[in-house]
């Protein structure tokens, strides 16, 4: 027996339940002169007689019974296939899971998660806290949905989406000789002691830049790859940090950190979403990605960022 097209079989399921030609090929909106020629095809294959033609129609042989019984058992399962594939496809449901740095979990994340469960209560979020190039690798490996880290590279198997630019302060404990004053020079930063992200961090290799530009020899005493440490330890007057605008906001209403004005001295971390370019994500997945792009910027959905991007690098 040769081997035979899963279209022909699906033809003649539907002549069979319809009995007739004219109703089949009006369904399958195919003529009736081609679906002959195809029935006639799938017949040849299996080298057997499926109808025994009528003036009122057509009437299934006991081979055709046969045929019949496996087709009726087979396509409605194919037709709950492709409603649960459609189900899957568009159900917010599931897992997701989340690769990112501890700055980003502990001040940017539990708001939008908040709201995210809200909106999708059934799903069930998976975190794991990392430092940055690991998070990437996570993603690369597959291991995570998206990652969210405080950088914007770019990296040929993954795809960039800029969230939004976190402005960074220099700030001090209101007791530092430095607070309260106005204009400051960046030379005299010199004469104090720095808090520092770890070496080799982003947001090191950005203070360092920024030294290199202003010429300074800037003094690091502490270093640490937890901003909620720096931060602690700045308020604590063991140093000068620059953190965050979003990890300092109720401290500095508080008055247990105090920004310092110092011209020439401007950071902005790049928050970025990353994605493993060629992995279609769920469309669980695909919801985070919207709604934590949608919170930061209510103006402009992320299909839209990436329709722009697109027209962008057109020629």
């Amino acid at each position: 027996m040769l081997p035979f097209n899963m279209n022909h079989f699906y033809y003649f399921y539907v002549i069979a339940k319809k009995q007739s030609f004219t109703e089949a090929s009006r369904e399958l909106m195919v003529s009736q002169s081609s679906l002959s020629i195809q029935l006639k095809q799938f017949e040849r294959a299996l080298g057997t007689t499926l109808f025994n033609r009528k003036k009122t129609g057509v009437e299934l042989t006991d081979v055709g019974e046969i045929a019949f019984q496996v087709a009726d058992r087979i396509f409605p399962e194919v037709g709950m296939l492709r409603s649960s594939i459609q189900e899957a496809e568009h159900s917010v449901s599931g897992r997701v899971s989340i690769a990112t740095v501890n700055s980003i979990g502990i001040y940017v994340l539990p708001a939008i998660l908040k709201s995210f469960k809200e909106r999708y209560p059934d799903v069930k979020v998976s975190i794991d806290f990392k430092h940055s190039r690991e998070v990437i690798e996570m993603v690369q490996a597959g291991k995570a949905d998206a990652a969210i880290i405080t950088w914007s590279r770019k990296y040929p198997d993954l795809t960039a989406l800029e969230l939004k630019k976190n402005k960074m302060f220099l700030v001090a404990a209101p007791e530092h000789p430095l607070a309260g004053r106005e204009n400051i020079s960046p030379r005299e930063l010199e004469e104090h002691q720095f808090i520092a992200y770890e070496e080799g961090s982003p947001t090191r290799t950005m203070m360092d830049g920024l030294f290199k530009r202003l010429a300074l020899d800037i003094e690091y005493t502490i270093e640490s790859s937890n901003v909620a440490t720096i931060k602690r330890m700045a308020m604590a007057g063991l140093g000068l940090a620059i953190l965050p605008e979003v990890a300092i906001g109720l401290e500095i209403r508080q008055g247990l950190l105090t920004r310092l004005s110092v011209p020439s001295l401007s950071m902005a971390q790049e928050l970025t979403l990353y994605t493993k370019t060629n992995r279609t994500l769920s469309a669980t997945a695909r919801a985070f990605v919207e709604f934590v792009y949608e919170t930061l910027n209510p103006k402009q959905t992320a299909d839209e960022k990436r329709k722009k991007g697109a027209r962008e690098r057109r020629p």
